[in-house]
């Protein structure tokens, strides 16, 4: 049920209906420019999402064992999976139906039958506004969790990240690992996760937050470059320093008198 030999480096689309015929027809639009997963039912969509942390995901109303509406309950409120956009597909043309389906968090609905083209259109318009955001706060060097996502859940989720991180800055020995532990995710999970939230998969989150600990430290004059090195977890000095020009556009000590 999934298309795994196309499209190895593109985006992931999951597709969630009970009908054979519809995830067959939307695949045949979509699989030349993306990756495929495919589920018959809310129970193992919800299993597949938690696999693969798709990009986006389309799934129908009316299924057996989880309808539509508890399935994007479900997402939301799932560490794992509640940044993921959802668009819903539906018969229901009601109004009521459709403020149903926005209050679950999905973020587009079309109703039966739709275009193709429309549904085409959607799906990259999402994918699309999802990665301006994650470019808007890829440049910032100073993350802030509440600017990241009006979803209150990704919000909590950064928070625990960064504060778990900073609490293991002077831990040379920390590792992605123990992330991964902490909010009980694969490596794999973890760093989709953070990449669809702020383009940066955990290593590169360590690092940068790290570095920005150096320049606060480096601020305030609190010791030299060698010593605040070795306080915000880096072995290697000399790695140290490139990484921080890297990030900053200066050397440490460089960094250092421009604040005095």
């Amino acid at each position: 049920m999934e298309n795994n030999s196309r499209n190895k480096n593109s985006e992931i689309i999951l597709i969630v209906d009970d009908n054979t015929d519809v995830r067959s027809y939307i695949k045949e639009q979509i699989e030349d420019e993306y990756k495929i997963f495919e589920a018959s039912n809310g129970e193992e969509g919800i299993i597949k999402a938690e696999a693969e942390i798709p990009d986006l995901i389309i799934t129908d109303v009316m299924m057996p064992k989880i309808d539509g509406y508890q399935f994007c309950k479900e997402i939301r409120g799932n560490n794992k999976t509640s940044h993921i956009p959802i668009i819903m597909l539906t018969a229901k043309a009601a109004l009521d139906d459709k403020i149903e389906g926005l209050e679950t968090g999905i973020d587009a609905y079309l109703t039966k039958p739709f275009s193709a083209k429309e549904l085409i259109v959607r799906i990259k318009n999402l994918i699309y506004q999802r990665k301006q955001l994650r470019k808007k706060f890829s440049k910032s060097t100073i993350l802030k969790p509440s600017e990241i996502t009006e979803i209150s859940v990704d919000q909590k989720f950064l928070e625990n990240v960064i504060k778990f991180i900073e609490y293991n800055f002077d831990n040379e020995n920390f590792t992605i690992e123990d992330i991964a532990s902490k909010v009980n995710m694969s490596i794999s999970q973890l760093n989709r996760k953070l990449n669809a939230l702020i383009d940066q998969p955990a290593g590169q989150l360590i690092r940068s937050l790290r570095l920005q600990r150096a320049a606060d430290l480096l601020k305030q004059n609190v010791g030299n470059v060698a010593e605040i090195c070795y306080m915000v977890g880096f072995n290697d000095q000399a790695y140290f320093s490139r990484s921080f020009k890297k990030q900053f556009g200066f050397s440490p000590s460089e960094y250092k008198k421009s604040t005095v």
